[in-house]
Parts: structure tokens; C-alpha cells; sequence
């Protein structure tokens, strides 16, 4: 019983996100640019020190760019509401173009705009 408080309580640590204003959310975010030579995906994450946070977001980031190159593949067993999502993709040369980070008290929520080259792009099947 202890372990799944404790398992909880940590969940619950690292997902809280801090309170923010609207206004605070970077454009680039809500609407990342456009580009001929580019693809672009901005991901965002709440953690109790930036690096936790900046490291959290870069993922996320990094994950959504993979559905814009990748193969997406959604698993559900039959009779169970769960649905697992599978992104098969290859990433190549990823870079943070750009990176705010809101802090309230002790959480820090980070935005974060990764690149990828288009020539770097393979699709996966």
C-alpha cells in the first residue's frame, strides 16, 4: 500500500502543471512556423527544477515531430479501453530552435521548438 501512495504521490509530482497565464504561452508553441527546407514540433513539460523540465518538454517535442514523419499505429485489445499509440520513426539531426520557461514557485514549465531538416527525413513503413 505504501509503494502505490508513494508511486502516486510521485505521479502526481511530476505531472502537476504550474499555473500560468495564457498569455505567458509563447505563439510559436500554439502555432509553430512553416518552412520549405523544415519541419517543425513544439512539445511543453512541468518538473521541479528547469532541467527536469526542459529534458521532459525536448522529449515531448521531439515525439510530436515523430507523428508528423512517422508511421503512427494505434493497439487496443479487444474488450479494453486502453489504446497504445506506436510512432515508428527515424529522427535525424533534431535541434531546439527556441525555449521559454515559466517559473511559479517551486514548478517550472518549459516550451520548447525543435527542428529537423527535410532532407533528413525517412519514412518508416
Amino acid at each position: 500500500m505504501n509503494r502505490l501512495i508513494t508511486f502516486v504521490l510521485l505521479m502526481l509530482a511530476t505531472t502537476a502543471m504550474a499555473q500560468i497565464d495564457i498569455e505567458s504561452i509563447p505563439d510559436w508553441y500554439n502555432n509553430p512556423p512553416t518552412s520549405a527546407r523544415k519541419i517543425y514540433a513544439a512539445g511543453t513539460a512541468t518538473g521541479p527544477t528547469v532541467d527536469v523540465a526542459e529534458k521532459k518538454a525536448t522529449m515531448d517535442a521531439k515525439i510530436q515531430l515523430a507523428r508528423q514523419v512517422g508511421h503512427v499505429k494505434y493497439l487496443s485489445k479487444d474488450g479494453e479501453s486502453i489504446t497504445t499509440e506506436v510512432v515508428k520513426a527515424e529522427l535525424r539531426d533534431v535541434r531546439v530552435e527556441r525555449k521559454k520557461v515559466i517559473s511559479t514557485g517551486n514548478s517550472h514549465t518549459v516550451f520548447v521548438l525543435v527542428s529537423m531538416k527535410k532532407k533528413n527525413m525517412k519514412r518508416e513503413s
